[in-house]
Formats: C-alpha cells, sequence, structure tokens
C-alpha cells in the first residue's frame, strides 16, 4: 500500500464495534504517517470531542449506530458544519442521496478494500467529496424510493397515498417512472427487477 506522509491531521472515528475502530486506527497509522486519530464509540462520547478538538479535519461516522442514526448525528448542533463522511456496511441509493443532501462530503462502503478506504479518506482529506456510483440508481428520487419500497412491502396505491400523503395521482407518476426505468409493465415485475438490481 502506497503511503502518505500527513502532518497535524486530526481524523475522528465514531464507530460502535470496537474491534472495527481499532482495525481503522491502526490502518490509517500504517498508512498516513503524521495522522492523530481519536475514537468514540457512543454519541455522547463523540460529541464531548467535537466540542473538546473543533479542529478536526475529518469525521468519519458509522451510519448505523446502537444508540442513534448516523444521520441524526449530523442534524445536532455540536456536529453541524463539521467536516463528515459516512461509513457504512451497505450502499443504499436512499442512504446515499440522503448524504449528499445534508452535505456531507462521503459515503464510504466498509466492505471496500483497505487500499481503496486509504485512498478515498486521502481524497477526503485533499478537499474532494467521495460517492459511489450508483448508475440507475441515481436516476430515481427519494420519493420514488419511498414509492418503491412500499410498493415492495405490498401497499395498494391508497395506502401508499396516506403512508407519503400524496395524491393517487403522484404515487401513479411515480409508479410509471418506475416502471419505465425499470423496463417492467407490473408492480410485482417492478419489485423482483428492483431487488435483482440492488435499489431495496
Amino acid at each position: 500500500m502506497n503511503t502518505m506522509k500527513i502532518d497535524n491531521i486530526r481524523v475522528l472515528l465514531i464507530d460502535d464495534h470496537q474491534i472495527y475502530l481499532d482495525g481503522l486506527e491502526m490502518m490509517l497509522n500504517q498508512a498516513l504517517p503524521g495522522i492523530s486519530v481519536s475514537k468514540s464509540d457512543n454519541v455522547n462520547d463523540a460529541e464531548s470531542k467535537i466540542l473538546e478538538n473543533e479542529d478536526f479535519d475529518l469525521i468519519l461516522l458509522d451510519l448505523k449506530l446502537n444508540d442513534q442514526d448516523g444521520f441524526d448525528l449530523c442534524a445536532m448542533e455540536s456536529f453541524k458544519n463539521k467536516p463528515i463522511a459516512i461509513l457504512s456496511a451497505t450502499e443504499c441509493p436512499k442512504d446515499i442521496l440522503k448524504a449528499k443532501n445534508l452535505g456531507i462530503l462521503g459515503f464510504l462502503s466498509k466492505g471496500a478494500s483497505n487500499s481503496t478506504l486509504i485512498k478515498n479518506i486521502e481524497l477526503l482529506l485533499e478537499g474532494e467529496c467521495i460517492f459511489p456510483v450508483l448508475g440507475l440508481k441515481s436516476k430515481l428520487t427519494p420519493r420514488q424510493y419511498d414509492v418503491l419500497q412500499l410498493l415492495a412491502e405490498g401497499y395498494p396505491n391508497k395506502l401508499i397515498c396516506k403512508k407519503l400523503t400524496l395524491t393517487e395521482a403522484t404515487v401513479k407518476t411515480h409508479l410509471r417512472t418506475l416502471f419505465s426505468l425499470l423496463n417492467v409493465n407490473t408492480r410485482t415485475q417492478c419489485v423482483n427487477v428492483a431487488r435483482l438490481q440492488h435499489l431495496i
């Protein structure tokens, strides 16, 4: 693995799995000599560290923490306007789009190779934004994902309308768009193809 000399760079890792935290810390220290790594395995400790040291260059935040959703943390006052990138075990299109809309710097896969993860972290530290290339997934809006998810759960149009506070005409428009993008003609085909494409 190539190494990159980084001095005076401060990174905060937030993850509720101690083994992953320790492994990522070790990998960063080996690959990026001179980096300063802090770790937190819960929200309160992370918030305390941010309040004590407001000059973190990058915060790598696990999307699914035991006690709170990672996106909820981003809305907290102490986390606002901080250089945050999400760490996630999955690449759910809806989560990726939400991260972009919240102004988060990147969305990194925990399943990536060590070299890819380090390279992406280097790019984040250099000011780049890093998000997975979604292809078809990127063509769907967050609301279309909501409709697709409810469709997969077996909801009829009227209940989708009620659940999402949409008119039936709007739901039908979303469904026509989904059918067109997935090249299908029925609700069952739509759900099956969406699952094959890892959209849901």
